[in-house]
């Protein structure tokens, strides 16, 4: 069949109609995308690398000076390495389970290998492995009223206060002998006693154990010659402690006292001197009223 030339024509216009509407709708797709990216916020997705964790040996609680850490004082946490600056701090718990706190340790605070000692068995080591070069641990008998029992702990800061009698035996002295003294322990000393008695055939009498008696001890960090003062202290008199703020290392210079010291500290009279009494009498003139002092 032989297309005419007008047939020609239709197809024409046909196929250009068909290619201006595929025109049409991609640009209006196209202006659609536009708009929407346009109005869209930008946002942008930083991928981040899992960082290598470690782990760290924390305290669960806050643990004194002169404390043997057990199992329960102790946590882990696993933290990133690269915040981790710090040099000595344990990842295994058993490096500081059964060892000593040479310093005091925080609730939360990493565990250092420099604030411990080696691992002790005893109460008596415990207090060795605290001991620097040249120091000496003392031990002093204390009951509530002079040792401040209930609110002194290790690593507290004490003054030592000496009460004794004059060398001429005339009157009774008071004088801080040592400031700023470091408390290494606290604990309580049993003291069994026993009488012994013969046989029970030879005297009917039976063997007697007396109750133990307690008391408590409180060890000191001091040097030889404050070691001296403090023994001499012990045997010539009593003895007081006095809690110091931790961050006060200021010595005080005293001279101490003595009973005529605090007999003539009464209490001073006050400088003002009371108004004397006055009479007042009212005269009445009129409607006026008027006072006049007698005296």
């Amino acid at each position: 069949m032989k297309l005419k030339t007008s047939d020609w024509v239709v197809y024409g216009i046909a196929a250009l109609s068909a290619i201006l509407a595929i025109v049409l709708v991609y640009g209006y797709v196209q202006n659609r995308v536009a708009e929407a990216e346009a109005n869209a916020g930008m946002k942008t997705i930083t991928v981040v690398e899992k960082p290598e964790l470690r782990s760290i040996v924390v305290a669960s609680r806050d643990i004194y000076r002169g404390e043997k850490i057990d199992a329960d004082d102790v946590k882990v946490l696993n933290v990133p390495m690269e915040g981790l600056v710090v040099k000595g701090v344990i990842i295994n718990p058993q490096n500081a389970v059964g060892h000593v706190a040479h310093q005091k340790i925080y609730a939360g605070e990493w565990i250092l290998a420099k604030k411990l000692k080696s691992e002790s068995q005893s109460r008596s080591q415990s207090v060795e492995a605290l001991l620097e070069k040249k120091r000496r641990a003392i031990r002093l008998p204390i009951d509530p009223a002079t040792g401040l029992l209930g609110i002194l702990t290790p690593g507290d800061h004490v003054d030592v206060i000496s009460v004794f009698e004059s060398a001429d035996s005339k009157r009774m002295v008071s004088r801080t002998i040592l400031q700023n003294i470091t408390v290494l322990s606290i604990g309580i000393e049993n003291q069994m006693r026993s009488r012994s008695v013969e046989s029970e055939e030879e005297t009917n009498t039976p063997f007697v154990k007396q109750a133990s008696n307690k008391k408590s001890m409180v060890a000191l960090d001091v040097d030889t010659t404050q070691a001296e003062k403090l023994a001499l202290a012990m045997n010539v008199g009593a003895i007081h402690l006095l809690l110091r703020n931790s961050a006060d290392t200021e010595l005080v210079n005293t001279k101490g006292v003595n009973l005529k010291v605090m007999e003539k500290g009464q209490r001073r009279p006050p400088k003002y001197k009371p108004k004397k009494k006055r009479e007042v009498i009212e005269l009445m003139q009129g409607g006026n009223v008027q006072e006049v002092i007698t005296r």
